[in-house]
């Protein structure tokens, strides 16, 4: 039997945990900023505005929102912006000529090992930020639909890996693939709900917006989490989600196979 899967797992989760007291100032230096800034943010803008609730959004809620939404994008980036790209410029496709393994299938397990691990990250915060905005303890409930949202999030960074693959395969034909990652990056800013939440958007834009994948991929697992958006909606954006993968996947597959034709390498 082939475990190759498993040791590219377990060397990829080595590999982010080499440097361990980086990674935990790192984590809880962020979340406390993300938590101190956003709580700061919106607690100035209720205050201007006399209100509080804006959008059918509490400050406590929004202060969530806004700590959840930078590290869902974390999930969905894995190994971020390069991944692909570096091997393609490099000639380092070349190594898996002699590997056991697949090159889009290992690039596949480690960019997911990075998600799950910030998944897991994810999960942690959402404990610590609920302890700083409400006093109440987590209910059985919360829980529920953390675990979940945690799933749907897993399942929405496999979606996102095929869109980054899309973009970082371009380099088999140009010289720079680069910012097609950036702009990638700015439409799930922009689009997902990671800026600004959907809700704050004219209802026309948020009808358009839902059947592209990138609010499937953030505002609605966040919402989701957070228990602001109901089941039908949650299953609607479930779907949406599910619709983008198959095609993401082919178009992947495709792209991956016309550049190979292109690929040229030196050495081994």
């Amino acid at each position: 039997m082939n475990y190759w899967p498993l040791k590219v797992i377990s060397t990829e989760i080595r590999k982010i945990l080499a440097y361990r007291s980086d990674f935990w100032i790192n984590f809880v230096g962020n979340t406390l900023i993300h938590l101190s800034v956003s709580r700061a943010l919106w607690q100035t803008i209720f205050a201007a505005q006399g209100v509080t609730e804006m959008r059918g959004l509490s400050l406590d809620q929004l202060t969530l929102y806004y700590v959840l939404a930078p590290i869902s994008v974390k999930v969905l980036m894995g190994e971020n912006i390069g991944f692909l790209a570096r091997e393609i410029y490099d000639g380092g496709l070349n190594r898996y000529l002699i590997w056991p393994m697949p090159a889009l299938g290992y690039k596949a397990l480690t960019f997911l090992t990075h998600s799950i691990f910030y998944l897991i990250q994810l999960g942690l915060i959402y404990f610590v930020a609920r302890l700083v905005v409400d006093s109440t303890p987590v209910t059985s409930e919360e829980l529920i639909r953390l675990v979940l949202g945690m799933g749907y999030l897993a399942i929405a960074g496999v979606g996102f890996f095929h869109l980054m693959c899309l973009c970082e395969m371009v380099s088999f034909w140009f010289d720079n693939a680069w910012t097609l990652g950036v702009m990638l990056k700015f439409a799930l800013y922009f689009l997902g709900g990671t800026l600004v939440p959907l809700t704050f958007y004219p209802e026309h834009l948020q009808n358009l917006f839902s059947y592209l994948p990138f609010a499937s991929m953030v505002s609605a697992p966040i919402q989701f989490i957070m228990g602001q958006a109901s089941e039908a909606q949650t299953i609607q954006s479930f779907i949406v989600l599910l619709i983008w993968i198959p095609v993401l996947f082919l178009l992947t597959q495709l792209m991956w196979k016309r550049g190979n034709l292109r690929y040229t390498g030196v050495g081994m």
